[in-house]
Formats: C-alpha cells, structure tokens, sequence
C-alpha cells in the first residue's frame, strides 16, 4: 500500500485534502474520533487525561495503517503517526512521554515512514478562525496558546524525520482546496506525483 499522510494543526485541512485525494484514485482514510472514549474528557480536561487519551488515538491510527500495510493501491489518511507524536510532545511530559516514545518508535520500525508526508501549514489564528465557524460545542476550550505549541511541534518534528521522509508542503491558509476547483485539481494531481516520484 502507497500511503500518504496528512500532518497539520487542528482545522489546518486535512480531512478536507484527504477528500480531495480521492478523486486521485487514493481510498481515504479518516479519524475515527468517536470511537476514542478519552476525547470529551481531553478537550474538558487536557493535562488530566492526556495519556490514555493520545496513546487510544496513536494505537487507533496505527492499527488502520497495519491492517492494510501489506494491499496495493493508493491510502490518504487524514491523520500522521508523527502528528501524534506531536500531540504527545505538547500534553505529555516525563516517564509518561517517554513511554509513548518508546510505543510510538516500536510502531514506526514496524510500520516505515509513509511514501508522503503532506505537511499543511497554517497559523494559529487563521486554525482558530475556522475551528469557531465550526462550532464544535467540544472545540470552545481551544484557545490562540494551544494551537501555537502544537503548530510548533509539529514543525520541530517534522524538522526532526524529514531526513527520513519525502515531505510535500502546502500553506493551506494561501491555497483554498477546499472551494476553489483548480487549486483542488492542481494538489491532488502533485501529491499523486509526489507519490509516483517517491516508488519510480
């Protein structure tokens, strides 16, 4: 299986963009937050049930990506297992991160770096912007200084695997895939080369 995964900030796009992948032929593949019995209680109460609540959704992510590692085809997931290592690095800290390090290092030996990560950048103003157009009722406690310290590591982690990765980069506060037809069309079609550049 050719995988792409989609790393970016809350509300960067990257449900959005994994739809967009699909008209490219790629089956997509998308979080499942709902069945992560920790994530009301996280946004209610972050440092409090941060373990349980990132180590189901790594766990979550990372059994999808192995039930289907060994099929052909093309795979875009709205999630990265480096994003959650992000998340981790933001809300754990101590013997409880390093925990997570070690599961997450056991999982990335076995699993590989994906063909393409996509990183979409995006300012924390413009994520918080669009995360209150949304009115999640569970999203309210999402302030300016969260958005920034995960945008941050996010960056330092990528800046950390990209010797190991093929990173494809796009500012999705500039480039509308979301409503402008061409911008769609011209990701999808970089991202699906990005891919056949990656395996030729």
């Amino acid at each position: 299986m050719q995988r792409v995964e989609i790393c970016g900030g809350i509300a960067s796009g990257k449900t959005t963009l994994s739809l967009v992948l699909s008209s490219e032929g790629f089956a997509s593949h998308f979080e499942d937050f709902l069945s992560n019995p920790f994530w009301k209680a996280f946004y209610s109460d972050p440092i409090g049930t941060a373990f349980e609540t990132e180590l189901t959704f790594f766990l979550q992510h990372y059994h999808e990506i192995k039930s289907v590692h060994s099929q052909s085809g093309l795979m875009a997931c709205d999630y990265s297992l480096l994003l959650d290592l992000a998340y981790a690095r933001v809300t754990l800290q101590g013997r409880r991160l390093q925990i997570f390090e070690d599961i997450f290092q056991e999982a990335w030996q076995e699993l590989g770096a994906p063909d393409v990560l996509v990183y979409l950048r995006c300012d924390a103003e413009t994520e918080l912007s669009r995360i209150r157009k949304r009115a999640r009722d569970v999203e309210n406690a999402i302030h300016l200084d969260y958005l920034s310290a995960l945008n941050a590591s996010v960056e330092s982690v990528i800046t950390q695997f990209r010797p190991r990765l093929m990173v494809h980069e796009i500012d999705s506060r500039k480039i509308d895939f979301a409503n402008d037809v061409h911008q769609k069309l011209s990701v999808g079609k970089a991202i699906l080369q990005a891919v056949r550049d990656k395996n030729s």
